[in-house]
């Protein structure tokens, strides 16, 4: 039986990961598996929205080392985030990390409520009005 690599995407080889070289202190943020977990509000970074959409364009990427890593460091603070405040309301791009890992969360209703927040608060302007005369 033969074994083979599989070769990370293509799209991959563009990613550019600068996680490491923000310059944080150690008192907003721990260090897990190499890459930086913030422990507060911290807004998501460039990389892990541009992993996010990696792994939605392709599954196969999703799994892969690094994207995987981000994606579920991000997934992991905005879930803390969660159970640390039941009135914690996600910012647009946490709700889309959350969406893309919704699957986990089917039957908690911690997270329903955590997804109804978001939609509830979710700042939409009404149309234009049709000016008559």
């Amino acid at each position: 039986m033969s074994t083979s690599t599989l070769a990370p995407p293509a799209e991959l080889s563009k990613f550019q990961f600068s996680i490491m070289e923000n310059s944080q202190s150690s008192l907003d943020c721990q260090q897990v598996s190499g890459l930086m977990n913030p422990h507060s509000n911290k807004i998501i970074t460039e990389e892990v929205i541009e992993a996010l959409e990696i792994a939605r364009d392709s599954p196969e990427a999703a799994s892969h080392g690094v994207i995987r890593d981000l994606l579920e460091l991000a997934l992991e603070g905005i879930w803390h985030r969660i159970l640390a405040d039941d009135r914690y309301v996600m910012s647009r791009d946490e709700f889309a990390i959350f969406n893309f890992f919704q699957g986990r969360f089917r039957n908690s209703a911690v997270a329903m409520a955590a997804r109804k927040r978001y939609w509830d608060n979710l700042s939409v302007s009404p149309p234009p009005s049709q000016g008559g005369s």
